[in-house]
């Protein structure tokens, strides 16, 4: 049944949209009215699945194949969505793959492989949805972050992804300075555990006591945190880091 909504009118593009949390950020923006682009890479079954649901309630959807850690690939991801769609007022970078290992033990592929993935792809992203917003003279860029990716630290373990997503902090927020005269807002939501499709018995067992809110976070938490950036509300919020952990390491 077809409902409208505060962004009704308006054309989203989530990357890795297909699962997890990027799934629950299109569902989100597709229940307030958006009309909902979905990139993925692999999982071609569960995009489409992903479409047909947004379709169901009354919106449109389209789901675009592209690896966007490959420049070449992102530029022909957003020459597609201007197929489907004249507009994109959201842009949700939230593709990111995770990999733990010592620094040492790291081998040249794997520190590259997560550095293509989590940074570099949202540079190549950037770098061909801002001109869109530009000519728009309005947008609403929002990077998925990680726990605290604001702070700079030691990362045990996790030292390319942290360096990537604090990376990827200093992007938006650099976004939100160089961008804002053309009406273009930035912002990053750092996501703590979050219920996924990889989570294991273990992993259930001992994530909860880590977070003072003794639980793990749902896509749904991550998709309310994106929706209100998307408000009328937000309209003064640029800039920001969103930490939605439950207080996880504060």
């Amino acid at each position: 049944m077809e409902t409208q909504g505060e962004l009704t009118g308006k054309v989203a593009m989530i990357t890795g949209g297909s699962r997890g949390i990027g799934r629950g950020i299109a569902l989100k923006l597709a229940q307030a009215g958006a009309d909902i682009l979905i990139n993925y890479l692999e999982r071609e079954d569960s995009a489409w699945e992903v479409v047909k649901w947004i379709e169901g309630m009354g919106r449109k959807a389209y789901a675009i194949r592209a690896d966007v850690a490959q420049e070449s690939e992102v530029e022909r991801m957003f020459a597609e969505a201007q197929t489907r769609f004249d507009r994109l007022d959201i842009f949700v970078n939230n593709v990111g793959p995770f990999k733990m290992k010592r620094v040492a033990d790291m081998i040249p592929e794997d520190w590259k492989l997560i550095m293509d993935a989590n940074l570099n792809s949202a540079y190549h992203c950037v770098r061909h949805v801002v001109p869109l917003m530009r000519a728009q003279k309005e947008g609403l860029i929002i990077f998925i972050g990680a726990p605290n990716a604001e702070r700079v630290g030691s990362a045990f373990e996790t030292c390319a992804y942290s360096i990537a997503k604090t990376g990827v902090v200093i992007l938006a927020q650099t976004l939100a300075r160089e961008e804002a005269s053309n009406g273009i807002r930035a912002n990053v939501v750092n996501p703590g555990f979050i219920e996924n499709d990889a989570m294991t018995p273990s992993r259930r067992a001992w994530m909860p006591r880590e977070v003072p809110l003794n639980r793990v976070g749902s896509p749904s938490d991550i998709g309310e945190a994106v929706l209100f950036l998307t408000s009328p509300s937000a309209s003064y919020v640029n800039g920001a880091v969103i930490n939605v952990h439950g207080g996880l390491w504060v």
